[in-house]
């Protein structure tokens, strides 16, 4: 979408999206019998306005309303009333055609939910309800019709004007003439006749035109319209192995190269959502196949990227750069669309759906959900959270990976990481519309840590991180140019950077243990690096190998870079090696180490480990460095401007964070440079030195051939194959590129072998030089050669990067 925009208009546009699309087609007093076209626009109108006897004095409610009304002032002091006008709003008045010539139907929008909203100061307002009807007409005749040809940004034709028209038309609906209304829907049935607009019906933008199209449908009382709405959402209930939509594993992909669970897939939710609320208790009701699937993906796709009320911002694609929601409202949209569908869902799912939602609310101490609620839900949300039999799900100790999209989770009670790769198959990061101007390298391995500390990845991180120095990855740093792609031709996205390589993934098993890597090419750079991450429990070793370049660049791996929050206290250790370790951090002669100090950069540390102390030590972050390594650490405040990454904001307001970076300099021209580190959230400096004294995890081997990590107490190797290796490591050899995880215990071995590359389209044999019993379950897709010692072969042929597991007896 391209857009040129002030800055009010800007924010004006999110804000307004955000919120219309947080409207629901729920009636709670609808009976099981087949509603009418009326029924269905009263019970639409009930979800803008509340049903009655909605509680005047909650203060939610007073909130939201309070929201409105100051909108609205706004707008109606500001609105050209003139009878010659030439613009509604002089700030929408540019020079030539632009979409912002569209943003007045967001405003009439407002005005006209205020003028239809019991407890507003402005309800029942004749003088504004004639307002908002003239400006409509207005509108209409000058900017909206069949006569003007769709130009700049396609979105706001076809979709986000639509949407506004419907809102306004239900709510005036009675104070609309049958001619206005018919002049009105014959503008949208020019721009959007049906729900295929070429080149943009697929994922979240088709389920967005047929939520538009069902609103159409009831409000001109055509059942055409509405078989269209809902016939069309059948392309999109399917499981897809290539482009956009949902995969088997739960990866969400639109505009055929990026991840977008949290932001186009949180749209797709919102507006399925929509649709099976506008159509409930109609002859169009939503197959219950497909409400299957729907929740299929809830478990499946969305839950596992929240995290204590925040959706992953590796997810979010190019909206991280906007100052809006943030990964915290982004999660809580999220939740409200699972307490929308919980209203509606058998009573196991509901259960299930208000378990998840309130486990995270719950543990959100950051943002009061009840901010985020319908407002026709405050009050059921409020009896679901002091419902007793309504238990919190906990936060679950998991490993999911995201195979068809190069993202990992890692997820424990106490922390979650997350892991954003990219390959041949998924672009590095996406520009367009003059946002993320500066994601260069977010998809180049970066690792997101969450932990108590809330803040983390909110209050203007993006604005003010430094983007060469993103957590997890590797990079040349060369200058960059904040720059923005141009649509691609015939396409209505842009195509950006896909690396040439395809081995990027891993394996994992029992849903606890996982061994991540990523073949790294450097864009527009002769820089190349074996990248792996093996995971276990509260420990996430990441090692590097093959580090190469020939640019005469400095290459830099970037351990970590975290944000210290205003007003927090913090304090960065730096260990020294060879002194026994006991006590807490700060104690006189209990850590052997040194303070780093605000605004200092250290270089060629010899520190065998390092220390994050946040608020409390539920935000306190250990750092092992197995072997020599050439570290340097800095704690500096950086200035930065959301204008800086993301034109459409036009805010130069500039803002200050202080940041705690470590990285490893491989130096110019590195040739086979290597590094290792080990993560240890929560654990405090003093646990952090006893670790790094004697580390449960042993590094096997870190080679351009073969990355692999063994943990000692959980029992538990991981190996990443980059080729066929017939040499074996920790007893293990492949005939093909390979990831592998095992853990042994008492009762035996279970084993998980995957193909990163996805290109494989027959078989990998392994082969362990250990005997074991028989397996305990047969898979299909495995098929043993021999138990002593054991060798079989998993197919591998279109598994799109999963894993094929099998668990064996017993090991000798």
């Amino acid at each position: 979408m391209n857009r040129k925009t002030t800055t009010r208009n800007s924010k004006l546009l999110l804000f307004s999206c955000a919120v219309l699309l947080s409207a629901a087609f729920f009636c709670t007093g609808c009976s099981s019998q087949s509603r009418s076209f009326d029924q269905m626009r009263l019970a639409f109108r009930e979800t803008l306005v509340g049903p009655p006897g909605l509680d005047l004095n909650d203060s939610a409610v007073i909130h939201r309303i309070d929201r409105v009304d100051g909108l609205t002032k706004e707008y109606w002091t500001s609105m050209n009333k003139t009878p010659d006008r030439t613009w509604l709003w002089e700030d929408c008045n540019v020079e030539g055609i632009s979409t912002i010539t569209l943003v007045p139907y967001s405003r009439l929008y407002y005005m006209a939910l205020a003028v239809s909203t019991p407890g507003s100061e402005f309800y029942g307002n004749d003088s504004l309800k004639r307002d908002v009807i003239d400006g409509m007409d207005w509108m209409e005749a000058n900017r909206y019709n069949p006569s003007i040809p769709l130009y700049d940004n396609w979105w706001m034709f076809v979709i986000g004007t639509p949407l506004n028209i419907t809102r306004v038309m239900t709510l005036l609906y009675d104070d609309l003439t049958p001619e206005q209304r018919a002049r009105y829907e014959a503008a949208m049935n020019h721009y959007a006749p049906d729900v295929t607009y070429e080149g943009a019906a697929t994922g979240a933008n088709k389920v967005w035109q047929c939520a538009a199209m069902a609103a159409r449908g009831f409000l001109t009382q055509d059942p055409a319209k509405l078989d269209m709405a809902v016939k069309g959402l059948e392309t999109e209930f399917k499981t897809v192995t290539t482009s956009d939509g949902f995969y088997e594993d739960g990866s969400f992909v639109q505009h055929q190269w990026h991840p977008y669970t949290g932001g186009y897939g949180r749209s797709l939710l919102e507006n399925l959502v929509n649709m099976i609320e506008i159509v409930h208790g109609s002859q169009w009701e939503i197959p219950q196949a497909q409400m299957e699937m729907l929740y299929g993906w809830v478990r499946n796709a969305y839950e596992p990227l929240l995290y204590r009320g925040a959706f992953m911002d590796m997810v979010r694609g190019r909206e991280m750069s906007r100052p809006g929601a943030g990964d915290r409202g982004t999660g809580h949209s999220i939740m409200q669309q699972l307490f929308r569908l919980s209203q509606l869902s058998t009573p196991t799912e509901k259960a299930y759906l208000q378990s998840l939602v309130k486990g995270h609310a719950l543990a959100d101490s950051q943002r009061d959900m009840i901010d985020d609620i319908p407002f026709y839900l405050i009050g059921e949300y409020r009896k679901m959270m002091a419902d007793t039999t309504v238990r919190p799900l906990p936060t679950p100790t998991r490993h999911k990976l995201f195979a068809a999209m190069d993202r990992a989770v890692h997820t424990t009670p106490q922390f979650a990481v997350g892991l954003a790769m990219s390959s041949a198959r998924i672009e590095n990061y996406e520009t367009i519309n003059g946002e993320n101007l500066k994601g260069w390298y977010i998809g180049d391995g970066m690792t997101y840590l969450y932990d108590n500390d809330l803040r983390q990845y909110s209050e203007s991180f993006w604005a003010t991180v430094n983007p060469y120095r993103m957590a997890g990855t590797t990079v040349d740093t060369r200058p960059r140019k904040a720059e923005t792609l141009p649509l691609a031709p015939g396409l209505l996205y842009a195509d950006g950077y896909k690396s040439p390589q395809h081995w990027v993934g891993g394996s994992s098993i029992l849903d606890l243990y996982a061994s991540e890597g990523m073949w790294l090419n450097g864009y527009e750079s002769s820089l190349e690096a074996k990248k792996s991450w093996f995971m276990c429990g509260d420990q996430i070793v990441a090692l590097g190998a093959g580090i190469s370049s020939r640019d005469n660049r400095t290459i830099e791996t970037i351990a970590e870079n975290r944000k210290m929050n205003p007003g927090a206290a913090y304090r960065i250790t730096l260990g020294k090696a060879g002194t026994a370790v006991s006590g807490q951090t700060g104690k006189a002669g209990t850590v052997p180490a040194e303070e780093l100090a605000p605004g200092t950069e250290k270089r060629n540390l010899p520190t065998p480990w390092a220390h994050f102390e946040g608020m409390d030590e539920a935000t306190s972050v250990g750092y092992c460095f197995p072997g020599e390594a050439n570290l340097c650490a800095q704690r500096e405040e950086r200035t930065g401007t959301w204008m800086q990454i993301n034109t459409m904001v036009k805010d130069s307001t500039p803002i200050t964070r202080e940041y705690f970076s470590l990285w490893f300099d491989h130096g110019r021209n590195p040739s086979d440079a290597a590094y290792a580190y080990i993560l240890l959230p929560n654990r405090s400096a003093a646990q952090t030195a006893a670790y790094s004294a004697a580390p449960d995890a042993e590094i096997l081997a870190n080679t351009p051939q073969v990355q692999a990590v063994h943990f000692k107490n959980a029992a538990v190797t991981g190996l990443n194959f980059w080729q066929p290796s017939a040499n074996p490591v920790a007893g293990v050899s492949v005939d093909a590129p390979a990831s592998v995880t095992m853990r042994e215990d008492e009762e035996g071995l279970t084993i998980g072998v995957s193909d990163p590359t996805q290109l494989n389209t027959g078989k990998i044999r392994i082969t362990l030089d250990r005997a074991v019993g028989k397996p305990v379950e047969e898979n299909p897709k495995i098929r043993v050669l021999s138990t002593s010692p054991l060798s079989f072969e998993a197919d591998v042929k279109d598994a799109l990067g999963a894993t094929r597991e099998i668990r064996f007896t017993s090991i000798q």
